[in-house]
């Protein structure tokens, strides 16, 4: 006997067979069972989810003898002729092979000659989308005004290339792609039918994998039959080169505890055991979008089973809602980037560690992360603030002496009083700000100094423009806050590094072409 694949063996034959498609099976059923049935119809969808199956479906319930509710009964001799391909009235057309125009106009000539057996000639044409603009056109006519003996079924997975007048034609239905839970619940019943153990996460696993679609799933699901085995979830990881759930929570609690070397730690233990690291990424931030909706509404309908779950509630609470923005944005632009790379290994970790060490990176998404950090810290009480300390000037290298004894340096100049008291009480005036987030994490980096009797609050070049702004709403406040620690009142504005002029050398150095220029002249006769 010839063997038959999961997908061919288990195709449905009914429109009650047909997974996740109800919103299609049930208007054509009512539709043939009230005898209101079109003559031309256009499936869309992606593969896998039942188009062309829902096709022969209605080929044969269109002309079953006995139908059953608008189903086929499946017994009748029309029924059993379609379904073995020994009745000729149902053709069907792979349009990506048969594109051209001279296909199409062979097709009308046909169309012309009634049925030799059933009531309706049914042409069902798969990836009509590949026919050329002229096959379109000539099958247009036909379309429009078709012999009444003649039904179309036009299937594809790209409807936006089907030109319009052909879809105003038909009645169109759009195919859904399967919900994991539904192609669980078919891959459970196959696997009782065919008296085949497999474990509910193993089956899950697949599920997942299969991203919608059910052939897809199936044909997983038969390798992982053949090998003669219990299926489990370690032997469908294997075979399907994924990571098991535990390593995909392992890091997710690594990021949120921003453990950088556990993060690296884990991704060698993927890679040690031959998983390929795209699917384990993409499966990561399936959880970061778990955990976010977990951050937003306190449960979500998750694909991970009860205890995975649990875990990854518990690991949401390391993660603030902008976190988990950012890390879903950063995770998705590294899963495209690794497309291209020969080493995308390389490209993971930069991102996975990036999630853990974000202090170099200026983007938007990551200074709200950090800014949500710190409100975190601040309403739990744990933040100390310590007065910014000047940076040591390096000493420069003197100039090599000459003989004569160098000219005394000229003494540095102590700093002004009312600079001291404000770097003094600093700490205090930092805490009263600290109502204000934005202005608060604006200041923590400030360098304090005096400009002409002002208070000049200096930022870096890099990004001080954005933090000029920001302070700028809050000078009052500033000036508040110093008042009220200090008693004095002063003048603060803005400035950035590059406003004040470097001092090379905080010392006279002797420079010999003095000594050279000030020599006494004399006459030489």
């Amino acid at each position: 006997m010839e063997h038959q694949t999961l997908y061919r063996k288990w195709r449905p034959k009914t429109f009650d067979d047909v997974v996740g498609q109800q919103h299609v099976t049930q208007t054509i059923k009512n539709e043939i069972k009230n005898n209101v049935c079109g003559h031309a119809f256009l499936f869309c969808g992606t593969r896998g989810t039942g188009k062309t199956s829902t096709a022969r479906i209605l080929s044969k319930a269109v002309n079953c003898e006995n139908p059953i509710d608008g189903n086929p009964c499946n017994k009748c001799a029309t029924c059993q002729g379609i379904e073995n391909g020994s009745i000729m009235d149902i053709i069907e057309i792979d349009a990506a092979s048969n594109s051209g125009v001279d296909n199409i106009r062979s097709l009308r000539e046909e169309a012309a000659y009634t049925a030799a057996v059933t009531k309706y000639k049914v042409y069902i044409i798969d990836e009509v989308h590949a026919l050329s603009k002229d096959a379109f056109n000539a099958l247009l006519k036909l379309l429009e005004e078709p012999p009444a003996h003649v039904k179309f079924v036009l299937a594809t997975t790209e409807a936006n290339k089907v030109l319009g007048t052909i879809s105003s034609r038909c009645q169109c239905f759009d195919f859904k792609r399967i919900t994991p839970e539904d192609i669980y619940g078919r891959l459970e019943y196959i696997c009782n039918a065919e008296g085949i153990m497999a474990e509910d996460k193993a089956l899950r696993m697949i599920a997942q994998h299969a991203d919608g679609s059910l052939r897809d799933a199936l044909s997983a699901l038969e390798p992982c039959i053949a090998a003669g085995r219990e299926i489990d979830t370690e032997f469908v990881a294997d075979f399907l080169g994924r990571a098991e759930n535990h390593s995909v929570l392992e890091l997710c609690d690594s990021i949120g505890r921003n453990d950088a070397s556990g993060v690296i730690s884990c991704i060698d233990d993927v890679c040690s055991r031959g998983k390929n690291l795209s699917p384990f990424i993409e499966t990561l931030i399936r959880a970061m979008r778990d955990m976010l909706i977990i951050s937003v509404s306190g449960q979500c309908k998750s694909d991970f089973d009860e205890t995975e779950y649990e875990s990854l509630k518990e690991s949401s609470s390391n993660y603030s809602t902008e976190k988990l923005l950012f890390a879903i944005k950063s995770l998705s632009e590294a899963v495209s980037t690794a497309r291209f790379m020969t080493n995308p290994r390389v490209v993971f970790e930069a991102a996975l560690i990036k999630l853990c060490t974000k202090s170099n990176d200026g983007s938007y998404d990551a200074l709200l992360s950090r800014i949500a950090e710190l409100e975190k810290k601040i309403e739990s009480g744990n933040i100390s603030v310590s007065p910014a300390k000047a940076k040591p000037v390096r000493e420069e290298k003197s100039a090599k002496k000459i003989e004569e004894p160098a000219p005394e340096p000229i003494p540095d100049l102590p700093p002004s009083e009312f600079l001291s008291k404000i770097k003094g009480a600093w700490p205090e005036i930092m805490t009263d700000l600290s109502q204000s987030i934005l202005l608060y994490t604006t200041l923590i980096n400030v360098e304090l100094r005096e400009e002409n009797g002002k208070l000049a609050l200096t930022f870096p070049d890099d990004g001080g423009r954005a933090m000029q702004d920001m302070v700028a709403e809050g000078i009052d406040l500033i000036n508040g806050a110093i008042k009220s620690h200090t008693g004095l009142d002063v003048h603060t504005v803005t400035r950035l590094q590059s406003d004040f002029s470097t001092l090379k050398a905080k010392k006279r150095e002797h420079d010999p072409m003095e000594d050279i220029m000030n020599l006494p002249i004399t006459n030489i006769d």
